[in-house]
């Protein structure tokens, strides 16, 4: 006879609950959630670059559009950083809440693991055909932490029991 308390089937730590997918799930949340984190060092490297590119690039400030008179190259490169790097932001948020639906609902997940994995496969192109060294590397790592957690995150869909 088992004493009573809690079932050997719960972790009472609120993490998870063990059962045949739950080490599955929280590989996926780890996954998701180291993926979150480089996306907000990646953030925090590409608004560091752009404020030093900014400081470096005082002599484009007035230098027209060719299309449009009242723009210079220097505000629109830096608008276009600072833009990149909130939509890098808003994809470590996504990957954070990504990693949350994995552990408690891994059918709410759906298709958009697999539409985060093919937003890093494009940041690994970019990376490789534009950019060097250390973003190289930060793009893979975050293409294989995306597409691993997908690939679990299916394979806990598929493992647990359909939502009605």
């Amino acid at each position: 006879m088992e004493p009573p308390g809690p079932s050997k089937n719960r972790v009472t730590s609120g993490w998870a609950v063990i059962c045949p997918e739950g080490d599955t799930r929280m590989k996926a949340t780890a996954l998701y959630r180291t993926a979150s984190i480089l996306l907000f060092v990646a953030a925090a490297g590409n608004t560091y670059a752009v404020v030093r590119f900014w400081q470096a690039a005082g002599a484009m400030n007035p230098v027209p559009l060719p299309e449009d008179h009242r723009l210079s190259y220097g505000p629109v490169v830096l608008a276009l950083g600072v833009f990149c790097s909130l939509c890098v932001l808003f994809g470590a948020y996504l990957a954070w809440h990504l990693g949350g639906l994995a552990r408690t609902t891994p059918q709410a997940i759906g298709v958009l693991g697999w539409a985060l994995f093919a937003y890093q496969l494009l940041g690994v192109y970019v990376s490789f055909n534009e950019l060097s060294g250390l973003v190289r590397i930060l793009t893979v790592a975050l293409a294989i932490c995306t597409g691993w957690a997908a690939w679990l995150s299916r394979d806990a869909r598929s493992a647990s029991p359909a939502v009605k």
